[in-house]
């Protein structure tokens, strides 16, 4: 599947791919956890919901290819395997969540059948999160600097209000993007600057399987 992507939509899905979230509708078995109040003492995997059938639908903003749904396709002991599917392209992601961080291991794009990709050898290192969850920590990533700017930071979705979310910047050279992560939820927003160019990504719907 061949499209045309702009320079700053091309530069916004390798960003998505390298770290990587009311009007909308939960279902019943979902579950947004009230805010945290030291972050800092909680498993990260419980900003990284990863059982099997858990999805994600996030609203765009700024490109028609901000829009993407995730879904968590596989999972095995502590690494589980999701799908990003933007309209215009699809990529399989494979993560090891522990209680101290959070590691994409295995990357592949284009990939349009669900093939279980758990148990291939890694070609990633990606760090998503990290303890400890308190402002100021920051780490390397193949692209720039993560850092934690905020531990209590208010977001507004779609899906609804969301309080005590833990707020990355990811910094590179000549643009930032910013994700934000709720327990119990994952990823509720992410939020890509290039200069005067401003493309989000919402959470619109979520299903967390138990």
């Amino acid at each position: 599947m061949k499209r045309f992507i702009s320079l700053f939509m091309i530069m916004f899905i390798i960003f998505g791919m390298l770290l990587t979230g009311c009007a909308g509708t939960k279902s019943p078995d979902s579950e947004q956890k009230p805010p945290q109040e030291n972050p800092a003492d909680q498993s990260i995997s419980e900003y990284f919901p990863h059982t099997v059938g858990s999805t994600w639908k996030y609203k765009g903003e700024g490109n028609e290819y901000a829009a993407f749904i995730r879904e968590v396709l596989y999972a095995d002991g502590d690494k589980a395997q999701m799908q990003d599917n933007n309209g215009g392209t699809i990529s399989q992601s494979v993560y090891r969540i522990t209680d101290n961080e959070i590691i994409r291991t295995f990357f592949q794009g284009e990939e349009y059948e669900e093939k279980n990709f758990i148990d291939e050898e890694p070609n990633d290192n990606t760090v998503i999160l990290k303890k400890p969850l308190k402002t100021g920590e920051e780490w390397q990533e193949p692209n720039g600097i993560r850092e934690i700017i905020d531990t209590n930071s208010t977001v507004e979705t779609p899906a609804g209000k969301f309080e005590g979310c833990i707020k990355i910047e990811i910094d590179t050279q000549g643009s930032v993007m910013f994700e934000y992560y709720k327990a119990g939820v994952g990823l509720v927003k992410r939020e890509f600057i290039f200069g005067d160019t401003k493309i989000t990504s919402s959470l619109e719907e979520f299903t967390i399987k138990k």
